[in-house]
């Protein structure tokens, strides 16, 4: 999977300084992860919800196909001396992994277009408790694409799926998930203007300077500084989808 190359890896490790999210989705697992001791976060990137949860003293397994992300989260693992982490880097699917008491998989869109195969074998790897993490504003302006793609393509940005496809297709196969809503700031800070545009560039997928001042121009109405550094300021709101594994004794 080359979506996460070490220079976006980089980014959004620095995106995670100035993110609610973490905070936000242990907020509503927590509750649910009482007499758990075993998590499987798939899909765990960096570390946003690994870290945070072995800092509770649960076992994490952080399964993860970008060799950019892993070694982040590897760093960060060693310098908070977190012993209770291990990484596995592979696909899901891919990769042998043990049953664990919990499973999550947090915005990972590509696992779950089609979520039956997934969850059916996840459901086999869940001791107590799934949870999903899945976008829940198809109308939100990621990285403010829906002013951006008239402006420098003349025509519209595609809007994202959302948690309701997902949900449709657990209620599809008998399972009547909880789900929660969770709303956080997701900000991401540059050293200066030219480290933005290169974000936006390597985002959009522009290899050409021909847009850079429209670009620069853009940004430079939408950036906020702050301590010497410029502020790109993101809400977003997902859904938090969770159910019990029949392993656990009761269906939700």
């Amino acid at each position: 999977m080359g979506y996460w190359n070490k220079l976006k890896a980089d980014w959004y490790r620095r995106g995670l300084e100035h993110s609610e999210f973490p905070a936000a989705a242990l907020g509503v697992m927590l509750p649910r992860l009482k007499g758990a001791k075993s998590i499987l976060d798939v899909g765990a990137g960096c570390g946003s919800l690994t870290l945070p949860l072995a800092k509770k003293g649960f076992a994490v397994t952080a399964l993860e196909p970008s060799i950019a992300m892993l070694d982040i989260l590897k760093r960060d693992t060693a310098a908070a001396k977190l012993r209770k982490v291990k990484t596995i880097l592979g696909e899901w699917g891919k990769v042998s992994v043990k049953a664990h008491d919990v499973v999550v998989c947090a915005n990972v869109p590509e696992l779950l277009k089609q979520p039956q195969a997934f969850v059916k074998e996840a459901s086999g790897l869940a001791r107590q408790t799934i949870f999903l993490i899945v976008n829940a504003d198809p109308q939100s302006n990621k990285f403010y694409y829906r002013e951006l793609y008239p402006l420098l393509f003349n025509k519209q940005w595609t809007a994202r799926s959302d948690y309701l496809q997902t949900y449709a297709s657990l209620h599809e196969m008998g399972i009547y998930a909880n789900i929660e809503m969770i709303n956080y700031a997701f900000d991401q800070p540059f050293n200066d203007m030219n480290e933005a545009v290169a974000f936006w560039k390597e985002y959009i997928g522009i290899v050409t300077e021909e847009h850079d001042m429209t670009l620069k121009g853009f940004l430079e109405k939408k950036l906020v500084k702050k301590n010497k550094l410029l502020i790109a300021r993101f809400n977003k709101r997902s859904a938090v989808i969770w159910w019990r594994s029949e392993k656990y004794g009761q269906r939700v």
